[in-house]
């Protein structure tokens, strides 16, 4: 009976131009591809690359790394590229990871003062992160 209900919603759906929900994968999917058509073309080959991109806070021209996914994933660089501090933050909802990437992005472009000062900080040497992106990165390949 579910059946026949969903493949009649189906239809409806079809008939009248509603949008249908997406499932959680194609909204990763487009916010992902979402995240790649706003990054600049180092930015893009960069993060296909690693699975990261660099970004120059808008006020200090600080640069930081923002990683692929939604927590303690920005690192606060200094002038040799050393990760200083790593600062998470991120805008409410259950939004995916590429669109949470890309308010992290922009606030940092855009914001940067609120953005730093919002952030939950966290010292550079922190190991457990150092090994989550170790896990990342081969997830990734």
């Amino acid at each position: 009976m579910s059946g026949l209900r969903q493949t009649v919603r189906g239809l409806l759906r079809s008939l009248s131009g509603m949008p249908g929900r997406i499932s959680h994968r194609e909204a990763h999917e487009r916010g992902i591809q979402f995240l790649t058509q706003n990054l600049s073309p180092t930015q893009r080959e960069q993060y296909e690359r690693h699975g990261y991109f660099d970004v120059i806070g808008g006020e200090t021209t600080k640069r930081y790394r923002i990683h692929h996914g939604n927590q303690m994933n920005v690192e606060q660089l200094d002038q040799n590229g050393r990760r200083t501090r790593l600062l998470c933050f991120m805008p409410r909802g259950g939004l995916p990871v590429g669109d949470i990437m890309l308010a992290q992005k922009t606030a940092l472009e855009l914001f940067e003062s609120d953005a730093v000062r919002v952030a939950t900080g966290s010292l550079a040497w922190d190991p457990i992160f150092e090994n989550e992106l170790r896990v990342r990165r081969q997830r990734r390949r």
